[in-house]
């Protein structure tokens, strides 16, 4: 008989899976608050009970000894049918003696149980989901745990044929149910719960035949909602919000540039030559000079590619450091100039007529923005010292200049001789400051500032294709466009050579608007607005703004005459 109640508690379980798995398909949330959910709850039961062992068929079920018992649980649903409950009961029980015995006394004892039970809510499961959560509710349970039995009778005999024990012990156990409830308020419900537990203890005693006992406990108590519920937030209906954006691209405002009758174009560096003390001569192999000259061939060679290209104007301005006497500075610095040009003109085939040289014999100014900037200024690329981000002659100003700071800087201001104020910058801190100034920053200070202006031809449209890759600095704005026309509309050809001059000559209108419109073409509307920015306010750039904003549905728009017209929003 104890076997058929097992296995129809099982048959029951896999019933209830499969139903709810069809029931609550579809319907589980991630959020906690669904129609029909208990949150955590307290229950206190108290109630009577009937006990059986091995040895009492179910069949005499009516004979069993009444007892009592109760329970505190705490429980919660995961969603509208399915939950879980941790209980904490206590049962007395009372036996009759086992049929081997000759007394018919009754007898008792204790267990103290620990369950985690899941439950299943049955009403909620018959009921579709917008009508759960009624006030009669009926859930199956199911848990296991373990008992504790103590409290045996020490005098009674249990058996005079079979050996037993007395002593409590920890047995695994397992039960079942059904529980009931009636909802007096949203915190309160009265309850009703049947079960059926069965463990492995033998009472202790009897050592023969089935190793289960069972006990049936009916209880009512109380079930208290230790959280409230929420009400379901009300979820409005959102208006059905048609895709109004424009699908195709309407006809753009390219603009052809204007031509450029002469095409000049610049160079500008900086040369750092190295000089032995107090000789304008160039040696190339002297120090940092192979170097350096190789750098400034490559930079004019670079720019002067085409041997048609014509130099019309050199411009060399030189420099030397302040730590020798004025006149002798002002020849080093006029000497080392000449021998600069003669070199460019060597070399590239100039004509000295068209180069025009300048000197300053001392450059204060450069020593000055050094001391001022902690010797940043000679650590960032394209300023005032090196072109070239990873040339870093300088090491870090130590404490002692930096100290010193405003002294030299106030000693750099004074208007006097020249010659007299390097003899008070060797004189502050006992000229400490100075001599690593000398050492580690005046080097930097003899240098030729060039700019090479030449004339560069006009050039077809075949040749600037590969051009515009390779020097488009050759190239005017109207060849880099006259390039884009040259390839298919929207072909990575023509974008190419639409954004190559925007960002070549990044402040020019027409070749910004050019650009915007490639990009809008090619659905790059972030790209398109960074360019539209540089496009200044013209009637072109305003019509393509207006395009952008139909194409992603920012604003209302229609069309007219081939035409897209917005309207505009104020404010």
């Amino acid at each position: 008989m104890k076997r058929h109640f097992l296995y129809l508690c099982c048959c029951l379980c896999v019933t209830l899976l499969a139903y709810s798995h069809i029931a609550y398909a579809g319907t589980a949330k991630a959020d906690r608050n669904i129609k029909g959910r208990d949150s955590l709850y307290l229950q206190v039961y108290g109630g009577i009970n009937k006990s059986a062992n091995e040895n009492l068929p179910m069949s005499e079920f009516s004979s069993y000894p009444w007892s009592g018992g109760l329970f505190i649980g705490v429980g919660e649903e995961f969603n509208a049918l399915w939950g879980w409950r941790a209980a904490l009961r206590y049962n007395y029980n009372k036996s009759r003696n086992v049929q081997e015995c000759e007394s018919p006394d009754t007898w008792g004892w204790s267990s103290l149980g620990l369950f985690g039970d899941a439950t299943f809510d049955i009403t909620d499961a018959l009921r579709t989901s917008g009508h759960r959560g009624k006030a009669l509710n009926l859930k199956a349970f199911a848990g296991v745990g373990l008992e504790y039995t103590f409290g045996f009778p020490m005098q009674t005999p249990l058996s005079y044929s079979v050996a037993y024990s007395t002593k409590s012990r920890v047995v695994p156990a397992a039960r079942a149910g059904l529980d009931i409830t009636y909802k007096l308020s949203d915190r309160l419900k009265l309850g009703m719960e049947l079960s059926h537990t069965i463990f492995n203890d033998h009472f202790n005693g009897v050592k023969t035949g089935s190793p289960l006992d069972m006990r049936t406990n009916i209880k009512i108590g109380v079930t208290i909602a230790l959280l409230g519920r929420k009400e379901l937030p009300i979820t409005p209906v959102a208006p059905i919000v048609y895709d109004t954006r424009l699908r195709t691209v309407p006809t753009l405002p390219f603009k052809l540039p204007d031509p450029e009758d002469t095409k000049i174009r610049t160079i500008q560096g900086r040369a750092f030559l190295d000089f032995p003390v107090n000789e304008t001569v160039i040696y190339p192999r002297y120090r940092r000079n192979p170097e350096e000259l190789q750098r400034l061939n490559k930079t004019i060679e670079n720019a002067l590619f085409d041997k048609s290209f014509k130099v019309q104007r050199v411009v060399l301005h030189g420099y030397a450091s302040p730590e020798s006497p004025y006149s002798n500075n002002t020849r080093l610095a006029k000497g080392r100039t000449q021998a600069l040009k003669s070199h460019v003109c060597r070399k590239f085939g100039i004509a000295e007529s068209i180069v025009q040289t300048h000197y300053t014999p001392e450059d204060w100014d450069n020593l000055r923005t050094f001391i001022e900037t902690n010797g940043e200024s000679r650590r960032v690329k394209g300023n005032v010292w090196y072109e070239r981000e990873g040339i870093v002659e300088t090491p870090v100003m130590p404490q002692y200049v930096t100290d010193s700071r405003k002294e030299l800087l106030d000693v750099i201001d004074l208007e006097m001789d020249l010659d007299e104020k390097e003899a008070m910058l060797k004189k502050v801190d006992g000229g400490r400051p100075y001599n690593w100034l000398l050492r580690h920053v005046y080097p930097g200070l003899r240098h030729t500032d060039y700019i090479i202006e030449y004339v560069v031809r006009h050039y077809p449209v075949k040749e600037a294709r590969r051009l515009i890759y390779t020097h488009p600095e050759a190239l005017s704005t109207e060849e880099m466009y006259l390039v884009a026309q040259s390839y298919e509309e929207g072909c990575d050809g023509w974008l190419d050579a639409l954004l190559i001059a925007a960002r070549q000559y990044p402040e020019d209108k027409t070749a910004n608007l050019n650009a915007a419109c490639g990009c809008v073409e090619t659905k790059r509307f972030t790209d398109a607005r960074k360019y539209l920015k540089k496009a200044g306010s013209t009637p072109q750039a305003e019509y393509l703004k207006d395009v952008m904003d139909a194409m992603e549905g920012k604003k209302p728009w229609k069309m007219e005459n081939g035409k897209v017209i917005v309207k505009k929003i104020t404010e």
